[in-house]
């Protein structure tokens, strides 16, 4: 097979990434009771940094259920709301809603939501989440090891909430936004 030869300057480097674009930004929420100011917050923040993919990533019921105590409308009202958001917010980015744990119908442990989001989007992965649920995180075994491979940024929902001693310790892997 013939190859095309072509001359080029030396130290001549291709672009990697020709729009400056990077990584992937996971956000890890119920979306219940999501409103248009948090979501252009989130899309500000994406647009800022330049994601290439904006992933969000909806919680099933049943995971819900086991994080947090309380009760939360159907996981495809929550989609459909979240649907009706992006398109009334008329982005440009590139976003997608993962609905791996709507197939999944159950429970799924952090870990596992995590691992399969690593293995599908580009890295760097950033992961946008509540205050609420980044000390819930925080709280679970393999937070540790994902901490290490991701960069956390937290919106503040609450002023002066206490912060994780898990967060505290990795202080340089998260940011608030």
């Amino acid at each position: 097979m013939a190859r095309d030869n072509i001359k080029v300057p030396f130290g001549y480097e291709p672009e990697r990434n020709p729009a400056g674009e990077r990584g992937s930004l996971w956000v890890y929420d119920s979306f219940e009771g999501y409103t248009e100011q948090e979501l252009a917050r989130l899309l500000a923040w994406a647009e800022e940094h330049r994601m290439a993919k904006v992933v969000l990533y909806p919680l099933h019921e049943e995971t819900l259920r086991r994080m947090v105590k309380g009760t939360f409308a159907p996981y495809h009202r929550r989609v459909d709301e979240l649907e009706a958001l992006l398109e009334a917010s008329g982005t440009d980015l590139d976003y997608v809603i993962d609905r791996f744990e709507g197939k999944r119908k159950k429970y799924t442990p952090m870990d596992t939501a995590f691992r399969y989001l690593d293995e599908k989007y580009k890295s760097p992965h950033f992961v946008y989440v509540t205050e609420e649920m980044a000390n819930l995180l925080a709280g679970y075994e393999p937070f540790e090891t994902w901490i290490k491979r991701v960069r956390m940024v937290i919106t503040d929902s609450q002023a002066g909430a206490k912060v994780h001693p898990k967060l505290q310790e990795n202080a340089s892997r998260w940011e608030r936004y």
